[in-house]
């Protein structure tokens, strides 16, 4: 599996390959429904952070926290459901966990960065990285 580098664009079928690589069965399924109401979007990395320079400053491997958190997080909010705040909270806590286990920050940094994710990631705000950011 080829991920994307950071300012690449994603495809809806790219990003179907890649929530089967990340076992996002749901949003397999969900986008393989009516890939039409999809549109194509660009990765970048931890939205609004410098991700080499990140990794740096919080002891943890860069790509790890780009790729193995914030690219499934993206997917997940890219392709959530509209109006479903529950998993939109469940997505954010799970991208927390991913933060700890996977990329091995220190809880405190995980904490700032869920803390920024519920705040900068409401639907409403219909940013590039707004829950269902990938919706036409």
């Amino acid at each position: 599996m080829t991920l994307p580098e950071i300012r690449d664009t994603v495809t809806t079928q790219e990003a179907l390959e890649l929530c089967k690589h990340f076992k996002l069965d749901y949003l397999v399924k969900r986008t393989e429904a009516n890939p039409d109401r999809y549109k194509s979007w660009k990765f970048d990395g931890c939205s609004g952070l410098p991700d080499k320079i990140m990794g740096l400053f919080m002891g943890c491997n860069w790509k790890d926290i780009t790729y193995k958190c914030c690219l499934p997080h993206d997917l997940c909010y890219g392709y959530g459901e509209l109006g479903n705040t529950i998993e939109r909270e469940r997505v954010d806590l799970k991208f927390y966990s991913d933060l700890v286990t996977k990329a091995g920050m220190k809880k405190c940094w995980a904490s700032a960065f869920l803390a920024a994710v519920r705040i900068g990631g409401k639907e409403e705000f219909g940013l590039s990285f707004s829950w269902g950011f990938a919706h036409k």
